[in-house]
């Protein structure tokens, strides 16, 4: 019998109860090392088998697939990445996706199923791993929307983890609102405001705003006040992305979207300013200067 156990079972003893409570007792503690003690001495199981290696071929497209000039990749990921299919990390990481968003949250209610495994793969894979919100201005309650997605975003001020960012952009099919969520501009504007600036305030930096220019300037009124908010811009061209208004440059660019009924089909991202440009986005902050901006150009709506 383990020492241990001979030790618990003594100050059994030596508590003041009947002898049926010290009987009932000294049972429980037996049933509950008995169960430590069998799972503590089982053989191990079979070995799991090792992860299957990267797929040449997905590499190879994935970089050639890169705009011209962004050498760091990576990509954002939702429950519709595990459709079919979920993330192959050591094509990834094979690749050079550095990186990746995974969305947390959306309303007040809902959370990302795959959200935890998720983020957990992925910083075992050592990527920088930030979380997002999709935003849905159509069911009001700003502050409420954002204190959700800051309950379940894990985020930490350390230097692998990447800024929040929140997606604004087009209703996707099955929203009961229009392409500005039934708002107008300026309604838009300060439901935006509210619900960013509270993440900022919690989270002591600027989030990131992911947006298409098609969507951001007709819905905000071509609002520039958010120029400030590092900028992930939603752009399916190799040509640098024509800007909303109030940015000069941007710090992500999602170049093309994922096909959830496809292996290794995710939507993915450059980083503008190489590894320097990444950094910038996570804990330590490092100076502005470190991430270059670029000249923008045309750009197609995100669909």
């Amino acid at each position: 019998m383990p020492e241990r156990l001979v030790a618990v079972l003594e100050r059994v003893r030596r508590i003041d109860l009947t002898r049926r409570q010290r009987r009932a007792l000294a049972l429980a503690v037996l049933v509950l090392f008995g169960a430590v003690w069998g799972v503590a001495s089982a053989p191990p199981g079979p070995p799991l088998p090792p992860p299957e290696p990267p797929s040449p071929e997905a590499v190879q497209a994935i970089l050639a697939g890169r705009p011209p000039g962004f050498d760091v990749g990576g990509i954002d990921i939702s429950s519709h990445d595990h459709r079919r299919f979920t993330v192959h990390w050591p094509t990834e990481v094979a690749a050079g996706s550095e990186f990746v968003y995974i969305k947390a949250t959306e309303g007040t209610a809902y959370v990302n199923p795959h959200f935890a495994a998720d983020y957990a793969a992925a910083r075992k894979a050592g990527r920088y791993v930030g979380a997002y919100v999709y935003a849905r201005p159509d069911k009001g309650d700003p502050v409420g929307q954002a204190e959700h997605f800051l309950r379940n975003a894990r985020f930490t001020r350390d230097a692998r983890t990447l800024v929040p960012f929140v997606d604004l952009e087009w209703p996707y099919d099955g929203v009961p609102a229009g392409p500005c969520y039934d708002l107008t501009p300026l309604q838009l504007r300060d439901w935006i405001h509210a619900f960013i600036g509270h993440i900022e305030a919690a989270v002591g930096r600027k989030p990131m705003i992911y947006t298409n220019t098609y969507w951001w300037n007709p819905c905000t009124g071509n609002d520039a006040s958010f120029g400030s908010y590092p900028l992930d811009i939603a752009n399916y061209t190799k040509k640098d992305p024509k800007l909303p208004a109030g940015w000069s440059t941007f710090a992500l660019w999602q170049y093309m979207p994922g096909d959830p009924d496809r292996a290794h089909s995710h939507d993915r991202d450059v980083v503008n300013g190489g590894p320097a440009g990444l950094r910038a986005l996570a804990w330590p902050r490092r100076p502005a200067g470190e991430l270059s901006g670029r000249a923008p150009g045309r750009a197609r709506p995100r669909r």
